[in-house]
């Protein structure tokens, strides 16, 4: 009798043990399941959170940096990133098939890396990850990641084959047109300054007084004094001075209107968005190709990048064929799809993804993210407002320029 309740004790126990193990385990996986996987590389997940965080932080980067490409579609950013972070799971796992190890040691040292270069505590580093919605131990994972694939690579491809003369010199040859200088010139100008709400018979005065300047200059009036008189363009102070200007610098009816110019020449009154302009060519400094000789070290980089880059993409096309993947993002419904994986294991993946958000709301979730960005440029506004006022102040320019730069730097903000 007691053998027996020892029996049943036992196989409750058990029991129980099963039951609590199962349910954590399809809690995991309900929660994959939730958060929709995009990707299968060897045993670890990609999944759609992760990815549209990822797509998210580069959307912000773009934006902040104005280089985010109207034409760039959703769906091709979206195959990017995954396709980024598959091959970022890859070399981790070859890294650490290899022996590769990240000690805490390793992590700490890249964590002081940061905070020193950005003259922060690690109190303070903490707070900013944390106002990101994120956490010290999560970044470490990230910092592991980044050293396991820094070494691999590092390893990989640290020995480079300097590139032969010859092909130094075909390369010149073939592309000697990227190692021309564009002529530049040295401008000066006399500038009317549109108001921003200027109505059509305020443009006309302005223009009636552009067109009385011109006329003042052709009946043999200075330059520098005209524009010392009557221009609003900071560079009034210097006599219109702008100074060297390359080609592609400039707004078109401005660069047209310069590039036409001979050395000491006077242009037709330009009009702009931004008002009148009456420029002249101080000095004309012509383009030039540069030498093989100079250009010679600049090429030898380029080409061993390219030797370094097609070995890279060759070791990576190795890495994808001996590991099994499976992508499951179905980009024309915009969700996750079930599919059959190219490699060994046939098995289907069944999970459903969020809706695909909009570019705005990618931005608008990660607002946090650009807050110190933003100060930067706060700070960088208010710098110019005092150098402005300083020039006001000192006479340098009139009131009514300062009034337009305070206003147009503002609108900033």
């Amino acid at each position: 009798m007691k053998m027996y309740s020892q029996n049943l004790v036992y196989k409750l126990i058990t029991t129980f043990v099963a039951f609590i193990f199962s349910l954590i385990y399809s809690t995991s996986i309900l929660a994959a399941t939730l958060d929709g996987i995009v990707a299968k590389v060897n045993a670890d997940v990609i999944t759609f959170g992760a990815l549209e965080k990822k797509v998210a932080k580069l959307l912000l980067q773009k934006e902040y940096l104005g280089s985010f490409d109207q034409k760039l579609t959703k769906n091709n950013l979206m195959k990017t990133v995954l396709e980024g972070l598959i091959t970022e799971k890859l070399q981790i796992h070859e890294a650490k098939k290899i022996g590769m190890v990240v000690s805490d040691e390793d992590i700490k040292k890249k964590i002081d890396e940061i905070c020193k270069t950005n003259n922060i505590t690690h109190k303070q580093f903490e707070n900013m990850l944390l106002n990101e919605g994120s956490s010290l131990d999560a970044y470490k994972e990230i910092v592991s990641d980044q050293i396991y694939i820094s070494r691999i690579v590092q390893m990989q491809f640290s020995a480079t084959t300097p590139a032969g003369e010859k092909s130094v010199r075909n390369y010149y040859r073939k592309n000697k047109k990227d190692f021309f200088v564009s002529e530049k010139i040295e401008l000066s100008q006399i500038m009317l300054v549109k108001e921003k709400n200027a109505s059509n018979k305020e443009i006309q005065l302005l223009k009636i007084k552009a067109d009385e300047i011109f006329q003042l200059i052709k009946d043999g009036g200075t330059f520098s004094n005209l524009a010392r008189k009557f221009s609003d363009d900071v560079s009034a102070h210097s006599g219109g001075k702008i100074g060297i200007v390359n080609r592609g610098s400039m707004l078109p009816e401005l660069e047209s209107a310069a590039f036409d110019l001979r050395e000491g020449e006077v242009s037709r009154l330009v009009e702009t968005v931004n008002g009148f302009h009456i420029i002249k060519c101080d000095s004309f400094i012509p383009g030039y190709a540069k030498d093989y000789k100079s250009v010679r070290p600049e090429i030898e980089r380029i080409l061993v990048s390219q030797n370094r880059e097609k070995k890279y993409n060759k070791w990576i096309k190795g890495l994808k064929e001996k590991a099994f993947i499976q992508s499951s993002l179905d980009l024309k419904t915009k969700k996750v799809k079930s599919i059959r994986g190219s490699n060994a294991n046939k098995k289907n993946i069944r999970a459903r993804s969020p809706k695909f958000k909009k570019t705005d709301q990618y931005v608008k979730k990660q607002k946090k993210n650009i807050e110190s960005k933003v100060l930067s440029k706060k700070r960088w506004i208010e710098n110019k407002l005092k150098k402005y006022k300083e020039l006001y102040a000192e006479g340098e320019i009139s009131k009514k320029l300062y009034l337009i730069k305070k206003r147009q730097l503002l609108e900033k903000l």
